[in-house]
């Protein structure tokens, strides 16, 4: 098999998914693209787009060797993830009607496997994504071939990317909540070692000094992660998303004493800035503006509010004890 790999002749018009698929395969889109024949084995860049994308969810995209077992997925231990495309995009995916690409390559690591292709038989494989994630109904594999290699090709071993938010370890491609503003501690390694890049990819949060933060109360946001890679580790990159929420406004005021007959001055707006209108009942507290005057008795409750803001932050409604000494 591998010498028939070799030697197959470029193709000299574009690759359809439905030209080549296999009698299993029952995906009614269309891949497009350069010939997937005598690539480059030291990596070949392919950039195509699908026909007819599915309305049922988006598609995930790797390079895999193909299953032994005809109508069987290929072993997802010898598969390369290449892309996740998606009817709009967003949240770390490659919208349809922009051009997809991915590279190829004749060996390449997944995290428990090398994989050669020029022993074994390789492909392009697309399925649906995981919100279909047993739908085989869009599973399609479409055969890659190599040049051979002038020199032997080394396989690198795969790097693995770990990103905790506040101590807690981010799933890729899952995108969670993030709030407006909202604290947060980026601690990220690789399993190599090698030095991990932050970044925002998208230009509504921004990412600086171990802390990423969201500039807006609504949309989706973007960390990327990369290694850049060595003479033993491939280079790796990861994205984790974020759906953007309304952020919580903080008044950094607890409970607190005052001396009867003393006046306190209390916080006249929140951390985001919008104006504090504090109130309370009965006579032990009188409230002027921001200003609280211990008046009488053992102690009481204020309550404060700000405004919100459309697709930025909640409205604030906080009780604070006050105890009269």
């Amino acid at each position: 098999m591998s010498k028939l790999i070799r030697t197959l002749s470029a193709l000299t018009i574009a690759v359809s998914a439905t030209l080549i698929a296999t009698p299993a395969d029952a995906a009614t889109f269309t891949w497009n693209s350069r010939p997937l024949t005598n690539l480059n084995p030291a990596g070949t860049t392919v950039t195509g787009s699908i026909a007819n994308f599915p309305t049922k969810t988006g598609l995930y995209i790797f390079q895999c060797v193909k299953a032994q077992v005809a109508g069987q997925r290929p072993a997802s231990d010898k598969c390369f993830d290449l892309a996740w495309v998606t009817a709009n995009g967003g949240q770390g995916s490659t919208a349809a009607k922009d051009p997809i690409s991915f590279v190829l390559r004749a060996q390449y690591s997944t995290a428990t496997q090398k994989v050669d292709c020029s022993l074994e038989e390789c492909g392009v494989f697309f399925r649906y994504d995981r919100a279909a994630p047993t739908d085989t109904s869009a599973d399609l594999f479409l055969p890659i071939s190599f040049t051979q290699a002038i020199t032997p090709i080394i396989a690198k071993a795969a790097d693995s990317i770990t990103v905790t938010l506040n101590g807690n370890t981010l799933t890729r491609n899952v995108p969670i909540n993030l709030g407006y503003r909202a604290k947060t501690v980026i601690v990220a390694t690789a399993s190599s070692g090698l030095p991990v890049t932050l970044a925002s990819a998208t230009p509504d949060c921004t990412y600086a000094n171990g802390a990423f933060t969201a500039l807006k109360g609504s949309g989706v946001c973007r960390l990327s992660a990369t290694t850049a890679g060595n003479d033993t580790f491939d280079a790796a990159s990861v994205g984790y998303p974020f759906n953007l929420v309304p952020g919580n406004q903080r008044l950094g005021l607890g409970k607190f004493g005052v001396k009867k007959g003393a006046t306190r001055v209390l916080p006249a707006a929140t951390d985001f800035g919008s104006p504090v209108m504090y109130t309370t009942k009965g006579k032990n507290c009188v409230i002027t503006g921001n200003n609280l005057r211990a008046a009488a008795g053992k102690g009481c409750l204020i309550t404060a509010t700000a405004a919100g803001k459309d697709g930025m932050w909640l409205p604030l409604q906080s009780s604070i004890r006050v105890t009269i000494r």
